[in-house]
């Protein structure tokens, strides 16, 4: 057939009517290695790509058009960069902000104040759109009528949400410019109103000219859109979020001061504070009632002109508290601030453990370079009470707030530092209460660094030791509040190798970095050899904003180094997204100066998503899958990665199974094709030389720029030829797929009960003693006469009559046909006994023994839930012979009789509430006794007595913690058991003495139906089955004729014949690794039987080069995408699969795994049709394999077993159960597997 078509054309041989040979794939010409010029070529086409605005992307438009092309990624207020024609780059440094992003184009910056048409002041190019209002309305004549007078802007900063404006109370007069100034004079008698522009914002003075008559007031509005406003205990002002209610900026209690100048200092030392009442109105409107000190005003000593202005020059503690778990409330007020665990507990048992936080106001050493630092705090109290000293620490964290609570913590970003210094106990001399101080260097260093203008300290204890607890003085306190005291002054070079990672690799200037928190790395040097700090700004290089950080502006800032050694920060996660671009700069710190200048930003692009499978490997030597070349031949190997940003290309031949991931790999770099009007499609060649004959693979993947590694693209080969002409012992011709047919739907119809077991094969007797005993004996089916009368009483039956638990019309019995069978379904069982009762009277002399018997025919019925609790029971007992002397109680099973019962049992801890209630008693209909004696054939007394009985699952499982089967799951044997008895006197002896029975006999039980109750989650509710019940699953054949032949295959024809077909040879379900009792893994199985890989490294590889698993190139495909596949049978998810070994519980272990199996395929032959053959490329089978492995379509593979999970679940299923597998027997019914070789048909039924 097909195969030895293939095989002549492939040596060269002729061949009648033979179909094409398996073409191998049309190798490319061998591609020659890239130069340094393709390699930059291709590195700034990338960039270009990713990068638009970056240098990359502005040399590559310069060299293109000519013309010199700005690098907008690089423009910033204060650096202005170029890409030239040549290659070369010139960029132009300012110190202070030199242009303005300015509808979509940098201009220079301009803080000249202008005139507008309509009167207002603008700046002409001011960095936050600086607005000041122009001549409006009439000034007041008097200060209180100033304060009755309208709001009006006078200066606005910024726009949209982001706007905030300072207004004036009553008109005002035409402003007088002058450059950057404003004076608006007279604004309120006797004081002109000031506006300063600066280049980053402006500022504004109330200049009182004179001294005034009487009391100063005037006010001050201010709109800030979403902001609310709180006057605090300072005098400072504190601006939260209105909505959020989270604190957004504190302003300072302002001071004002007098013309005086200090000679020295040249510092107007003259101070005084000045009265500022907050009026918030709401909706962003805010009222700031300004007074200055009358005192200060009257005071002979004050020169004026004096100046009203917000002080900025001292650094003050601006929010503190605590919080405490088990309390719920704002402690932002006490007059303490508490960390550690008091030793106290709350009524949950939880410890009363604090934590404090304090919020400094960092605006004074914004930029600033930090010498020294000390943070003081005035401990009272402490709880060492062994007097040694406790370890506290001092972290940088979120902002806290009133809301701040135990359950409502702000973040803890990092621990900066720590002191062990205690103070607060008097009983210790050396330890009164005092200053406890820390060094906060670096922590202040972050905040300087970022220009923070509010840095958020944490506190806390380092253990929860009782002995570290601490109580010290608050911000609210009257004396010796906390404290911090920074030395600093103001300026090391530029970053010289700026890094983005991992993998550390840039193109043309632009980093790749292969994940979303990249390390970010620069290196310094200093000119004195001291260590260095570095600041990292990040910037999305898209909209040219900053990142998230918790310094804020998308600052960061690393730990100090040795100069020349890279300083490197890790951008925190949640900031950068796949795909994008992002930009940062550095600026360097020795511990005493920072460098004056950023250093040129550096972009990298975020690519987190690994290049695909490659599109193809190809080589003439060795065609896929196929025979060619030989040992010590060597092939070339063509690679189309299709990834448009390849960089390698990685191959390894024949790894070990157990190879690790990135073992064994040999790298070649991308070569570049000039594509017209695309980006250049990188390819490379490799070469491989097998040293053996036999089956190989290579294994290729691609890499991308940012060392994202692909997928690995397996390509099977032969090396060397082999005799594929030989003859084939198996082809079924298959029928067309059927693709729209439907797929069986789960079931569990009734099957024989008691399966192996022969009429009466497996009675069991219950006797005590040697004359009296009871024998129960399952049947496969009931007497016609018991389901006749059966039948008849259901027909007749009264109101409380019983139902049967079954309701089936297989269970139940019939006035004709056939007599009721013992069957049974997952759910349900209707079985059959017989039970027979002897009587033997004990030997008296002069008396011959008697024996009695009684029997009866006993149907028996239970019913589980599958997705619920209960077991339900139902029993008929019918007597069919009794030879007992005529007493109407010549036999009992209840009745009033208190040796006697019939129950209904449930033997386990899992049923009912246990112990005695595993035994319930069935409620009967009909009379526990009978009268002895027949009637002919019959006996005297007919009557059949029917009841039922409820037990139900108490949910009890072997192992609740557990996930196995196994642990989740309870087995629980049903069954009924009794103790009949006679009320008939045994003769007596001839001397008159009364007679007896023989020994009691006691209580007997019937054989065990299984109920076992699950809880596996996959299952959904918890439920019953009755596990003695094979299910089986059926394939959709008609859909996937392949996969049915294949296992049909095994099933017939092979050691294992029978397989999964009979409770003889059941397939038995192995559930995945978390469920089956050892924790096998199914793809262990799957792995050796289908392996294309040598085995372990260990040397006991049992690796046969000519037996390892190659997808066939004429397999049949049904569907684009479709893909061939390693079929096996037994399937892998049973413990019958040939590649599972005997130790991991194994039942049909093949040593070789797949090598040892029938191996076939699913090919069209040259006539057009599909047919099921043996594999010419390996040796023809013997059929003593005890497996099956088939080169098949992926579709039909997958598909034949996708509905299986539906399946087991719906008969939930477990661990070492046992199911049948029906894949369309009768299709096969041409096929004769008595043959030596099996040559037919499959025909739909």
């Amino acid at each position: 057939m097909v195969l030895a078509a293939e095989a002549a054309l492939i040596s060269g041989q002729t061949a009648v009517a033979a179909p094409d040979a398996p073409t191998a794939p049309k190798a490319a010409a061998t591609l020659k290695s890239p130069s340094q010029q393709e390699i930059w070529e291709s590195d700034l086409a990338w960039a270009a790509k990713h990068t638009k605005g970056s240098i990359a992307w502005a040399l590559t438009r310069a060299k293109k058009t000519g013309k010199k092309t700005v690098a907008t990624d690089e423009t910033t207020p204060t650096t202005y960069t170029v890409a030239n024609p040549d290659g070369t780059l010139t960029t132009e440094l300012t110190a202070g902000p030199e242009r303005v992003w300015k509808n979509g184009a940098w201009k220079k910056a301009d803080a000249t104040l202008t005139e507008a048409a309509d009167g207002t002041v603008t700046a002409k190019a001011h960095p936050g759109g600086l607005r000041l209002a122009g001549k409006g309305g009439t000034p007041p004549t008097s200060l209180r009528a100033a304060q009755d007078g309208t709001a009006r802007d006078l200066v606005t900063l910024g726009s949209g949400d982001s706007a905030v404006t300072l207004q004036w109370k009553g008109g005002l007069p035409k402003p007088e410019l002058d450059g950057t100034h404003a004076r608006y004079k007279n604004a309120v008698p006797g004081a002109d109103v000031i506006v300063e522009a600066t280049r980053t914002g402006f500022e504004q003075f109330v200049e009182i000219g004179e001294r005034p008559t009487g009391a100063y007031t005037y006010t001050l509005p201010v709109k800030a859109k979403g902001l609310k406003a709180k006057a605090n205990k300072d005098g400072s002002v504190t601006f939260t979020d209105a909505r959020t209610g989270a604190a957004r900026a504190t302003m300072p209690a302002p001071v004002m001061w007098d013309s005086a100048v200090d000679k020295r200092s040249g510092e107007h030392t003259n101070r005084a504070r000045v009265d500022m009442k907050v009026i918030d109105k709401g909706a962003g409107q805010v009222d700031l009632v300004v007074t200055p000190s009358a005192a200060f005003l009257a005071d002979p000593d004050t020169k004026f002109p004096v100046t009203v202005d917000p002080s900025t020059s001292a650094l003050s503690n601006t929010f503190d508290t605590y919080v405490q778990q088990g309390e719920t409330v704002d402690w932002s007020t006490d007059t303490e601030l508490d960390l550690g665990n008091p030793g106290t507990k709350n009524p949950d048992g939880t410890p009363r453990t604090a934590r404090s936080f304090i919020t400094w106001n960092t605006t004074p050493i914004q930029d600033a370079l930090i010498v020294d630092t000390n943070l003081a705090l005035w401990n009272f109290h402490s709880g060492n009470t062994d007097c040694t000293a406790q370890k506290w620490t001092v972290w940088d964290t979120g902002a806290p707030s009133t809301a701040s609570r135990w359950t409502a913590q702000p973040a803890w970003n990092q621990e900066y530092h720590s002191s062990t210094q205690t103070t607060g106990n008097p009983d210790c001399a050396t330890q009164p209460d005092g200053w406890i101080n820390a060094d906060v260097d670096t922590l202040v260093q972050s905040w300087a660094s970022a220009k923070a203008t509010r840095g958020h300290m944490g506190l806390r204890a380092a253990t929860d030791d009782i002995k570290a607890w601490k109580r010290v003085n608050s911000a609210n306190n009257t004396a010796n509040q906390p404290k911090l005291s920074v030395t600093y002054n103001y300026r090391p070079s530029d970053g010289s190798d700026r890094q983005a990672g991992a993998p550390f690799k840039s193109y043309a200037g632009v980093w790749a970095v292969n994940n979303t928190t990249p390390t970010l790395r620069d290196t310094f040097t200093d000119a004195d050899g001291d260590t260095v700090s570095a600041t990292f700004q990040v910037y999305d290089a898209a909209t040219d904003t900053p990142i998230t950080t918790p310094a804020g502006e998308g600052l960061l800032v690393s730990g100090f180094v040795a100069a020349g050694k890279p300083a490197s920060v890790t951008v925190p996660a949640g900031q950068l997204k796949d795909g994008k671009t992002y930009k940062f700069r550095t600026n360097a710190y020795d511990g005493t100066h920072y460098n004056l200048n950023w250093s040129p930003w550096t972009q990298f692009v975020v690519d987190t998503t690994a290049p695909g499978e490659p599109q193809s490997v190809a080589s003439a030597t060795y065609p896929e899958n196929w025979g060619g070349g030989g040992a010590g031949v060597a092939g070339t190997f063509d690679v189309v990665t299709g990834a448009p940003d390849a960089n390698e290309v990685r191959h390894r031949l024949d790894p070990y199974s157990d190879d690790a991931d990135d073992a064994g790999w040999t790298t070649v770099r991308t070569t570049t094709l000039a594509v017209s009007g695309r980006a250049p499609a990188p390819d490379a060649s490799y070469t491989i030389t097998p040293a053996a004959d036999g089956n190989h693979v290579t294994q290729t993947r691609t890499v991308d720029r940012a060392g994202n590694v692909g997928p690995i693209k397996d390509y099977g080969f032969t090396a060397g030829n082999r005799d594929y002409n030989r003859p084939q012992k198996i082809d079924i011709t298959l029928p067309a797929n059927d693709p729209g047919s439907q797929q069986p739907a789960p079931s569990d119809p009734p099957k024989p009960a008691w399966d192996g077991w022969k009429q009466g094969g497996q009675a069991g007797t219950f006797k005590t003693g040697e004359g009296t005993q009871v024998t129960i004996t399952p049947k496969d089916q009931a007497s016609e006469e018991f389901t006749r009368k059966a039948a008849k009483q259901l027909g007749t039956r009264a109101p409380s009559y019983p139902d049967p638990v079954v309701k089936d019309a297989w269970c139940q019995p019939s006035l004709y046909g056939e007599a009721q069978k013992s069957l049974m379904t997952r759910t349900e069982a209707c079985v059959f006994y017989d039970l027979s009762f002897v009587a033997e009277s004990k030997l008296q002399d002069g008396v011959v023994p008697v024996k009695y018997r009684a029997n009866f025919e006993v149907h028996f019925q239970v019913k589980t839930d599958a997705h619920g609790d209960a077991i339900k029971t139902w029993v008929q007992i019918n007597p069919v012979y009794n030879n007992f002397p005529g007493n109407d109680r010549a036999v009992v099973m209840g009745a009033g009789n208190p040796g006697a019962f019939f129950d209904s049992m449930c033997s386990s801890d899992g049923c009912n509430s246990g112990g005695d209630s595993e035994r319930q008693n069935f409620d009967f209909y009909g009379d526990l006794t009978w009268e002895g004696g027949m009637s002919g054939n019959d006996p005297v007394d007919g009557h059949m007595a029917t009841g039922t009985a409820d037990h139900k699952w108490n949910g009890n499982v072997t192992k609740a913690t557990g996930t196995t089967d196994g642990d989740l799951s309870k087995s629980m044997p049903v069954y009924f058991s009794g103790r009949p008895v006679t009320e008939v006197e045994p003769p007596p002896g001839l001397d008159g003495k009364k007679g007896e029975w023989r020994d009691d006999y006691g209580s007997w039980e019937s054989p065990k139906l299984i109920v076992t109750c699950d809880k596996v989650a996959s299952y959904g509710a918890p439920g019953c089955v009755l596990p003695q019940y094979a299910p089986t699953y059926a394939f959709n054949t008609a859909a996937f004729p392949e996969a049915a032949a294949h296992a049909w295959l095994i099933q017939n024809k092979s050691r294992v014949k029978g397989i999964g077909q009979s409770w003889a040879a059941p397939l038995q379900y192995l559930p995945p690794p978390a469920r089956n009792k050892t924790g096998y893994d199914s793809d262990k199985s799957r792995d050796a039987m289908c392996t294309r890989y040598q085995g372990a490294k260990d040397g006991n590889t049992g690796w046969v080069p000519r037996k390892t698993f190659l997808p066939h190139p004429m397999t049949v495909l049904h569907k684009p995408g479709d893909e061939v596949n390693c079929d096996e049978f037994p399937f892998a998810s049973t413990y019958q699969s040939a590649g599972m070994k005997q130790i991991n519980g194994g039942q049909n272990e093949a040593p070789g795994g797949g090598a040892d199996c029938i191996q076939t395929v699913s090919a069209t032959t040259d006539d057009g049709s599909v047919h099921f053959l043996d594999d010419t490329r390996y040796d023809a089978p013997s059929f003593t394999e005890n497996c099956g492995r088939s080169s098949m379509s992926g579709e039909v593979n997958q598909g034949s077993m996708r509905p299986f999970g539906d399946f087991a679940s719906k008969m939930r299923l477990l661990d070492g159960e046992g199911y049948f597998l029906d894949p369309g027997n009768a299709w096969f019914r041409g096929c004769d597997t008595s043959k030596a070789e099996l040559v037919c048909t499959m025909t739909k039924p």
